[in-house]
């Protein structure tokens, strides 16, 4: 018996594009019964359907897929769940992450590996998940690095959290992470005293 997927994505055309990867690739394997377009929907689909695997991204309208997920979880251990989101959400994570089957970073890992995942989650491959968003969520990575040049340069040019936030394109929950982790690598209390601390050391 082929698996059930529900697929809930805000984004028409990305929604497409799953559906369209899935039937393609693995149409003896999973069979996509239901598509939604918000965390609302979502959840009617999901009690509904039925799904054994749902593909939720995380940042929906209404009802975000943050929302939804830990509302199935309430009651549903079973249904496997593939979580669609970006680099700069990861702060996000760590409180899903009990609850969630597998990660797809659509700016770190291409359309198509949705199939792996998918394969993954259903038992035909084996368990990658864990490791890899452990490592994402608690090492000291690429953000101390290259995106925090860009916060820190916003930053000297007197900017706030909301506006680096939206010159960059990150959340501001996002940048004030960044920031939090910054000061106290730095050991200091504010962005005053880091923007001085920096600028003696010459860094970034």
């Amino acid at each position: 018996m082929k698996k059930k997927i529900l697929i809930a994505e805000d984004e028409q055309l990305h929604r497409f594009y799953l559906k369209r990867d899935i039937e393609r690739e693995r149409a003896d394997i999973y069979e996509v019964v239901g598509e939604a377009a918000n965390g609302i929907e979502m959840l009617k689909l999901w009690k509904q359907l039925s799904p054994d695997i749902i593909i939720a991204d995380l940042k929906m309208p209404i009802f975000s897929g943050g929302e939804a997920i830990r509302e199935i979880r309430r009651t549903d251990t079973l249904v496997k769940i593939i979580v669609l989101t970006s680099q700069e959400e990861k702060y996000l994570l760590e409180a899903l992450n009990p609850f969630v089957d597998a990660y797809l970073f659509k700016s770190k890992e291409k359309p198509e590996d949705i199939l792996d995942k998918l394969d993954e989650v259903a038992g035909l491959k084996q368990e990658q998940t864990r490791k890899y968003v452990t490592s994402l969520l608690f090492e000291e990575e690429e953000y101390s690095t290259d995106i925090s040049r860009q916060v820190v340069d916003k930053l000297r040019k007197g900017a706030s959290n909301k506006e680096i936030a939206a010159d960059l394109k990150f959340s501001p929950k996002y940048v004030e992470k960044i920031l939090t982790e910054l000061f106290k690598k730095h050991k200091v209390k504010n962005r005053v005293e880091f923007v001085a601390k920096i600028n003696e050391l010459k860094e970034f």
